[in-house]
């Protein structure tokens, strides 16, 4: 049986949508912020559970766009340090500066008490990354954190569509959210993001800094300063074709996770597990290999014996082993020191496929060959 990293859910009928749509699209000659943007945005607003959401280029324009109506110049905004470093990035593209907080044992997450020894007077927002599609349960106390300190708290939400707590789903649990809709994700148009907020005021500034900062659209008068965010329409396409299957998607990926929790539950390799109330999106599937056990062999072995493709961690390399800090100190609001927890996690973390044709003979097949080659490599 070959397991493959990873496929991507179009079939027939999305590609006869797609295709109809496309072509009505190109003979009205709109292909920018058109009538596909506007259904795309107000649908992905309703799945989350707020008021607003704007499309734009990618997951990191999103988050800059956050960044750049806050005014984050000269602030210290705290990250973790177990992020994609877009996390971080689009913080110091809006002029902001670094903080980088460790995560926990068991979600992978920001560490509420690393944080509240590492925020600081100027810290003016703390991004949660929602890793690998779970929500942490010390969301509410990672929030409470950053507002009992006057700073923002801001959901990093590129993995997490569709993820749910009992407070509601991810992208309407902070002042803002970022989505990136990459081929990888839970749900993808091939390259876009998307902000969500419950703020109109925020909503406003972010559609102004999308577009060059102009006071309002087609105008060329220029208010604030913004860059070119905008999303295609060719994109939202794709994504108004993801969302006529999202709660599809997203009951496939929580039953291959149901499958593996099964198999690998009290085995040598432990998985990450939703905690009472949450749904998690299943990004990835996470689990940590028994320490001592090199990652690499195991995916060489799984791969080579077995045609098991491992998807990637989240994430092999911690963020504050970066040679960008190095390079460009002055972009770090505090040394970087030693993160424990992030860097067991980025030695012993594996991801197991996970996507929504994955079938429970094939997860089984998966769980049962890698606690094998787990066992001869212990």
């Amino acid at each position: 049986m070959e397991i493959p990293i990873l496929k991507i859910p179009f079939d027939e009928a999305d590609a006869d949508f797609i295709c109809g749509e496309l072509r009505q699209m190109l003979l009205k000659g709109r292909l920018a912020m058109g009538e596909h943007n506007l259904a795309f945005e107000r649908e992905f607003a309703a799945f989350c559970g707020v008021p607003y959401a704007l499309g734009c280029g990618n997951g990191t324009a999103a988050l800059e766009m956050i960044a750049r109506v806050l005014s984050l110049e000269g602030a210290s905004v705290a990250v973790p340090a177990n992020t994609f470093l877009a996390t971080a990035l689009a913080p110091v593209a809006a002029g902001a500066r670094i903080i980088l907080v460790d995560c926990d044992e068991e979600y992978f997450q920001m560490c509420p008490i690393d944080l509240a020894r590492k925020i600081r007077a100027d810290t003016k927002a703390v991004i949660l990354t929602h890793v690998g599609g779970f929500i942490s349960p010390e969301w509410p106390r990672i929030k409470a954190i950053a507002e009992n300190n006057r700073a923002v708290f801001i959901e990093d939400a590129a993995h997490a569509h569709g993820a749910e707590v009992p407070e509601g789903r991810a992208g309407s649990l902070g002042a803002a959210a970022a989505f990136s809709f990459y081929p990888t994700k839970v749900l993808t148009t091939a390259e876009g993001g998307m902000v969500t907020t419950a703020d109109e005021e925020l909503r406003a500034a972010m559609d102004a800094v999308r577009q060059h900062g102009h006071s309002r659209p087609g105008s060329n008068s220029h208010q604030r300063l913004g860059l070119n965010f905008r999303p295609s329409e060719i994109h939202a396409l794709l994504g108004l074709a993801m969302m006529k299957k999202a709660d599809w998607i997203l009951e496939r990926r929580r039953r291959a996770a149901q499958v593996y929790d099964q198999l690998l539950e009290g085995a040598a390799v432990k998985p990450v597990t939703p905690w009472a109330g949450h749904k998690p999106a299943y990004y990835k599937y996470m689990a940590l290999l028994p320490e001592g056990v090199a990652r690499e062999r195991v995916k060489q072995r799984l791969k080579e014996e077995f045609q098991i493709s491992l998807a990637g961690e989240v994430y092999a390399e911690a963020g504050h082993w970066q040679p960008i800090w190095t390079n460009y100190p002055q972009y770090l609001a505090a040394p970087v020191e030693p993160l424990p927890v992030t860097e067991m996690v980025a030695r012993r973390q594996i991801c197991l496929p996970l996507y929504p044709d994955l079938t429970d003979e094939a997860a089984a097949y998966v769980a049962e060959k890698l606690l094998k080659v787990v066992a001869d490599e212990s």
